[in-house]
């Protein structure tokens, strides 16, 4: 009785274990290693943005009534007020590595404790929630965007909650899914039988074993946050100014295109690039962490 007994605890770990993610797995997968690549990078300048020997190093809104064109002085040349079009896009990154995961972490949370509620006591709790999350799905996301932007103002808590109420439900639909296989489990009945209370089993059984298909979720979700909120500053939604924003470089690059065309490319390559790195780490995550 004892050896089967502990046979079975081995199974347990040996499946808990599994559905762990490995992190030195993604060093295994090119894609990854590219992704991760293009994000340090814009990080790295993120946050070096300071001390970086830049035209305008504290302030990316000073104007430095140069020449438009590249130049010793300006690499990337000046935009159409004569500002470091480099200093405006490393500032900005600042920006948007910090509204992104800022914004998709509060959606992630939200969305965890709907889809962890609504897979383990399932019956009229499980509909609700499901029901409201249909609603909500059921709206394209850029439009909650727009409508929750224009109504209440831009700024970054107003991104926050926008992205909340638009990410959370697809969130909460995932981990519902995930919970409703995993509930299932040997591990699960186990720690029913030790009699640990809910918030225990859903936090310290079900949530780790969640986490790897989560992680990749949240790598895709901070990329179509920063594509949305390049859309939110093109559109004149985004945060407002000084704040460098690189949907708002290519808006105000519109104007120029006939003389200038790098002006709005160089912002909407960073964000490709960036947006790029996201995508692939996701992917490569994917790869590295599948059973």
């Amino acid at each position: 009785m004892a050896l089967q007994d502990n046979i079975a605890g081995i199974k347990v770990t040996a499946v808990k274990r599994a559905a762990r993610p490995n992190w030195m797995r993604i060093f295994h997968s090119k894609t990854a290693i590219v992704g991760l690549f293009l994000v340090v990078f814009w990080v790295a300048a993120a946050v070096l943005a300071p001390i970086l020997p830049l035209p305008s190093p504290t302030d990316s809104d000073v104007m430095a009534m140069g020449n438009p064109f590249p130049s010793a002085t300006h690499w990337l040349g000046t935009d159409i007020l004569s500002r470091d079009v480099l200093s405006r896009l490393i500032f900005g990154a600042r920006t948007v590595l910090f509204v992104a995961p800022l914004s998709v972490a509060v959606a992630m949370i939200v969305g965890i404790a709907m889809g962890m509620v609504a897979g383990y006591y399932g019956g009229w709790i499980d509909t609700l929630i499901s029901r409201f999350s249909d609603i909500v799905l059921a709206f394209p996301v850029l439009v909650i965007y727009v409508i929750l932007i224009a109504n209440i103002g831009p700024s970054v808590l107003n991104i926050v909650l926008a992205t909340t109420i638009a990410s959370s439900p697809g969130i909460g639909r995932i981990t519902r899914g995930l919970i409703l296989g995993l509930k299932e489990q040997e591990y699960i009945a186990a720690a029913k039988l030790r009699a640990e209370s809910t918030i225990y089993i859903m936090l310290v059984e079900l949530l780790p074993n969640c986490r790897s298909l989560l992680i990749v979720d949240a790598c895709l979700r901070i990329g179509y946050t920063i594509i949305t909120i390049g859309i939110l500053g093109f559109l004149g939604l985004g945060l407002p100014p000084p704040n460098p924003d690189w949907g708002g470089m290519v808006k105000e690059s519109v104007t120029v295109l006939n003389v200038w065309p790098l002006m709005s490319l160089i912002p909407s390559a960073a964000l490709v690039s960036l947006v790029l790195g996201f995508n692939l780490l996701a992917d490569g995550m994917r790869e590295a962490w599948k059973p």
